[in-house]
């Protein structure tokens, strides 16, 4: 098993650039994992969509930002102008540039993906197997984990949502967030994804993992933001500098949460 897993892309074409850099520098994997949130709250969805397109050995997850674009239940309005606002408002500037292709590229999309090496087998998702809202941190309890219906078979749970990297393991489980390719919030502006992989070529052996960072230009990212137009550039200037979220409040309203099912893995085994 050699497995990359990139998260939270958020139209952030640069970092994705930077990454896919390290990626080739560091050498092949047999898998490509992209766990989902892919094009709202950055200046470049058209960019990053054709970056995705054409990857080789690739398969992408639908993030909860992903599936608010396919409901179409965020606001079309500017709202009050303030910050929750605006970040709001970015989901209707997003669908206006990604189109039909994006879309339809989107309604492809699963909500987990398994990969097995005939020894150990990984379940990638958004945000936890219960629900693609839900995020996996230091902080979960351990009894939280037994509670999602996680295949005796799983060796690695490796997830996102979060935008903090982990690597921890609960009893025989390892569990692994990538962090953010485009917009991390654990104070490190550098782009950040895993490498999960097997010592040995018939999969023997303790699972090895490791969460890379990647420096890109963000400045670069800063100006697209403003020179596009996008209607949060301003936050989105601040979390790219300071890789912190500028609140802690949920932005996304009570109807683009309601959709969201309660056992996401679940469901659909």
């Amino acid at each position: 098993m050699n497995v990359a897993i990139l998260a939270d892309i958020h139209g952030n074409i640069v970092a994705l650039d930077a990454v896919l850099r390290d990626l080739e520098h560091r050498g092949s994997v047999d898998h490509v994992v992209v766990v989902g949130d892919l094009f709202t709250f950055g200046p470049a969805p058209n960019e990053v969509l054709a970056s995705l397109q054409q990857l080789s050995l690739a398969c992408f997850l639908l993030g909860n930002t992903d599936r608010y674009l396919l409901e179409e239940t965020y606001p079309s309005s500017y709202g009050n102008g303030d910050w929750q606002d605006k970040l709001l408002y970015s989901f209707h500037w997003t669908a206006e540039r990604l189109e039909g292709e994006g879309f339809r590229f989107l309604e492809m999309l699963p909500a987990f993906q398994l990969v097995e090496d005939g020894v150990h087998q990984l379940l990638a998702i958004h945000g936890s197997p219960r629900s693609d809202e839900e995020g996996l941190t230091i902080e979960t309890e351990d009894s939280e984990f037994e509670d999602m219906l996680i295949g005796p078979g799983v060796a690695v749970l490796a997830c996102g949502h979060t935008h903090v990297p982990m690597d921890r393991s609960v009893g025989g489980l390892r569990v692994v967030n990538a962090g953010s390719v485009g917009l991390p919030f654990d104070g490190d502006p550098r782009a950040c994804y895993a490498v999960i992989s097997s010592p040995t070529g018939n999969g023997e052996g303790p699972i090895q993992v490791q969460v890379r960072r990647v420096a890109y230009n963000v400045e670069e990212v800063v100006e697209q933001f403003f020179a596009r137009g996008h209607p949060a550039s301003d936050i989105g200037a601040y979390n790219l500098r300071t890789a912190r979220s500028i609140g802690t409040n949920l932005i996304y309203t009570p109807e683009m949460r309601k959709l969201n099912t309660s056992s996401t893995v679940d469901d659909q085994r």
